[in-house]
């Protein structure tokens, strides 16, 4: 075959790119565009949680009459560009701190550009801090137009994203991280959304933010939940290896209940019942409740992809549906609020 057919024959590059925003494909990153590559290797498809957090502040601020498209739009594209810059950055620290490994569940899951070479040290430093320098002056500008006490949401989440897994404390390897990212993709991130627009936080905006919140971290409990073994030998202190798989296991059941109980509590205090329509993923509440009832199997279920993650995949998949229901919940109240 001729090397003209062969690029023939390569799937049409945005097709590539949704399914790198949908999941962590096992592509050859040496034959996809630039775009797919970086896309995978920045994780892409959880980058896609704090896209919606920033969309969720947005709807907030509207409810609010404060809404600015061109400072939502900016916000979000340095959400998102911190997110993955972020995630790159972990990517050094862990592989400099040997627990990024070949045999790492890290490695496993999905391309590592440094453990496995998938991209070369040059480019993955000028892309890591092409993305930070991007998202660095977005915040300076927001700060500018926002005002000082902006600052108290950028370096707070700066502080998380880039300390998570480096620096002398590393968040997570000391039982912090899931509390961290809380606290970053709730308050700091659709709080810090709202607060660019309106200038102000009040406290039923906060309640908003915890639903959403309480979701992406229990996809952090089931990844940690996913590596426990794997962190225990290497003396990374996540919460999970901390409280035990069992105890581990019920927070996450409960965790995720409260995404629901938040939801019907900030309905009734603002009056929004569209937010109810979240209850379309209870369906796969009942199967976090179920994957999280028992310990991971030692072997995969017959037909089951995605192995060697187990609790991850559903939590994801339930924050995901979870989140989507949400935004389409407040559009449905912003609708109902504006014909009535």
């Amino acid at each position: 075959m001729t090397t003209t057919s062969r690029r023939a024959a390569r799937p049409f590059p945005p097709r590539l790119w949704a399914q790198a925003l949908y999941t962590i494909p096992r592509f050859d990153l040496a034959e996809v565009d630039p775009i797919t590559r970086w896309l995978v290797l920045s994780r892409a498809s959880v980058v896609v949680m704090t896209a919606t957090s920033a969309v969720i502040g947005g709807l907030l601020a509207l409810r609010d009459d404060v809404f600015d498209a061109p400072l939502l739009i900016l916000t979000a594209i340095g959400l998102v560009l911190a997110h993955a810059g972020s995630n790159l950055v972990n990517d050094f620290w862990d592989f400099h701190r040997g627990a990024d490994t070949e045999d790492s569940p890290r490695v496993n899951y999905g391309p590592h550009p440094l453990t496995d070479k998938s991209a070369q040290r040059r480019s993955f430093v000028g892309i890591t801090l092409a993305l930070l320098a991007v998202a660095a002056a977005i915040g300076i500008y927001l700060t500018v137009v926002a005002g000082p006490l902006l600052l108290a949401f950028a370096l707070t989440g700066a502080f998380v994203l880039l300390l998570y897994s480096g620096g002398p404390l590393p968040l997570k390897y000391f039982g912090l991280g899931e509390i961290a990212v809380f606290i970053v993709w709730g308050p700091l991130m659709i709080g810090g959304t709202y607060y660019v627009m309106a200038e102000s936080l009040p406290a039923w905006v906060v309640l908003a933010s915890i639903p959403y919140a309480l979701g992406v971290t229990t996809v952090l409990f089931g990844k940690h939940l996913d590596k426990l073994a794997f962190d225990t030998e290497h003396g990374i202190r996540t919460l999970p290896m901390l409280l035990g798989e069992a105890r581990a296991r019920r927070l996450t059941q409960l965790l995720s209940l409260a995404m629901y109980a938040s939801v019907i509590a900030l309905a009734i205090w603002q009056t929004m019942p569209g937010l109810l329509l979240v209850a379309g993923a209870l369906p796969l509440l009942l199967w976090v409740f179920r994957i999280n009832s028992s310990p991971k199997p030692k072997e995969p279920p017959e037909d089951y992809k995605g192995w060697p993650l187990w609790f991850v995949g559903i939590a994801f998949i339930h924050n995901r549906r979870f989140g989507v229901l949400f935004i389409a919940g407040l559009i449905l109240q912003l609708v109902g609020e504006a014909v009535v």
